[in-house]
């Protein structure tokens, strides 16, 4: 008698540690930091906003997240998440509609994350923009902060409520930075700029860099009385072959949604990837890419520069 009552009080503990833990996989998480970008015009006439987003540290991972995004935005640009060296992969995700919003869900291996899409930006006749920022937690979040970058050629930058801070980043580019400090999940906040701009000008062309010149192959010692046009021949033929292998790599784009994580470089604040989906690059040497940050030359599969960190703009 006294054997059964033992079974069956470690049965009940045993189908309690079950139950809490199942209770414990399926609290909601919680975040630690929340960064929200808004770039108009950065590489395309509309409005970058990038998420970047941190879970509180005691939050069980993996750990399903769901990001509300506006539905007329379609899908986002890029979804990534950061591993604890500060490397960042192409994060699987999924999507669904629910009335006028998108949601995002995705696992999240790793504490952190970034998301990106894109938003259409009203122009007038005038030149004036005017975009409204409606913003929903999703997540109770310990510290809410946006940063608004200013294009260039803009003038008159108007931020309503006003920023905490305006500086000027490392990129000679006004930023205007808000810090909205903790918030619920559900609390509803709204901010609004307007600026005129009298060009259609991008704020990516003005940040990169020239593209490097190709090096000229010296031509090889000619011996023995050999035919100077064989060897010109050789160095035009090998020169060929170097600039079709360019394009060939120029041209490969990776999916974002149906590919496996692809690993990328450090990351580095104020840098997105902006990572949609375009037409195949021409197989052209005119048409590397070059990082707007450090120069360097990137892969066309990139995502990241491998040698800043800094996300690669699309055009």
């Amino acid at each position: 008698m006294h054997s059964t009552a033992m079974k069956r009080l470690l049965i009940l503990a045993l189908f309690l540690m079950i139950l809490t833990g199942h209770v414990q996989a399926q609290e909601e998480p919680t975040l630690e930091s929340l960064e929200i970008a808004l770039w108009p015009e950065f590489d395309r006439p509309e409005v970058l906003v990038i998420y970047r987003g941190q879970l509180d540290a005691d939050v069980p991972l993996p750990a399903a997240v769901e990001i509300t995004l506006p539905a007329r935005v379609g899908q986002p640009t890029a979804v990534a998440y950061v591993d604890e060296a500060g490397q960042r992969f192409n994060q699987q995700y999924t999507t669904r509609v629910e009335g006028d919003w998108l949601v995002v869900a995705f696992e999240l291996a790793s504490p952190a994350f970034q998301l990106e899409y894109y938003d259409t930006l009203p122009t007038d006749t005038s030149g004036k923009r005017t975009y409204t920022y409606a913003y929903t937690a999703d997540y109770p979040t310990t510290l809410l902060n946006l940063e608004f970058q200013v294009p260039p050629t803009a003038q008159g930058f108007v931020l309503d409520p006003p920023a905490d801070t305006v500086i000027e980043g490392a990129d000679g580019l006004s930023y205007h930075l808000v810090q909205a400090g903790a918030v619920v999940r559900g609390d509803a906040r709204e901010w609004a700029f307007s600026y005129v701009k009298n060009n259609s000008d991008l704020t990516a062309a003005g940040l990169v860099q020239p593209e490097a010149s190709v090096p000229a192959a010296s031509a090889p010692t000619t011996t023995g009385g050999a035919d100077p046009t064989i060897w010109i021949f050789l160095v035009a033929f090998v020169a060929l072959i170097a600039v079709g292998a360019t394009g060939y790599w120029l041209g490969h784009r990776t999916q974002q949604v149906s590919q496996g994580p692809q690993p990328a470089p450090r990351r580095q604040k104020r840098r997105g990837s902006g990572q949609g989906d375009r037409s195949q690059r021409p197989s052209s040497i005119s048409d590397a890419r070059f990082c707007h940050q450090c120069g360097a030359e990137l892969r066309s599969d990139s995502i990241f520069c491998h040698e800043c960190g800094t996300s690669v703009r699309g055009e």
